[in-house]
């Protein structure tokens, strides 16, 4: 506003300046206004420039800022799909690892075969290896084996007694 004001009094002193050109001392008044005026239209100018210059660096920081912002929130968008790529990948192994224990039988639930039982009763009637094999005819290696078995059941249930005795006492 100050600068059109200021451009409008220069124009009509210029038209001023040619109608008393004929007179040195006016001209010299009239030269001495007119620096004046550019003066002050200098100074208008400054502040309007910096005026512009503060508001230039205002935005460009309030650009960067949302640029930041932009950026994590890609950032997070991309984390979450990852999350979402790894739990679709573990659920899905979760399904199939589900999907293949229902085919298979749950062991600890299942009884020992039978003949294991009377391998068991055999040997515990005091039936030597030899014997309980040719009976319920299995291999010696079998019976053996089983009976092996049965020794490492005895010690480890003998143990969790043993452990609960202890944390009783």
């Amino acid at each position: 506003m100050l600068i059109e004001g200021l451009e409008m009094f220069q124009q009509m002193f210029q038209q001023k300046v040619v109608i008393m050109m004929g007179n040195e001392s006016s001209l010299t008044v009239a030269l001495l206004i007119l620096s004046i005026l550019l003066l002050f239209r200098s100074i208008a100018l400054q502040k309007r420039s910096a005026k512009q210059s503060l508001l230039l660096t205002e935005q460009s920081k309030y650009i960067a800022e949302i640029h930041t912002q932009l950026y994590l929130k890609n950032e997070s968008k991309k984390r979450e799909a990852l999350f979402q790529k790894n739990l679709k990948q573990a659920e899905m192994a979760t399904k199939l690892n589900t999907a293949r224990s229902s085919f298979l039988p749950a062991r600890n639930n299942q009884r020992p075969p039978e003949r294991y039982e009377y391998a068991k009763s055999m040997f515990h009637s005091g039936m030597t290896t030899e014997e309980i094999a040719a009976t319920l005819e299995m291999s010696n290696i079998e019976i053996s084996q089983l009976i092996s078995l049965l020794a490492l059941d005895r010690q480890s249930e003998q143990f969790d007694n043993d452990e609960k005795s202890l944390s009783l006492a």
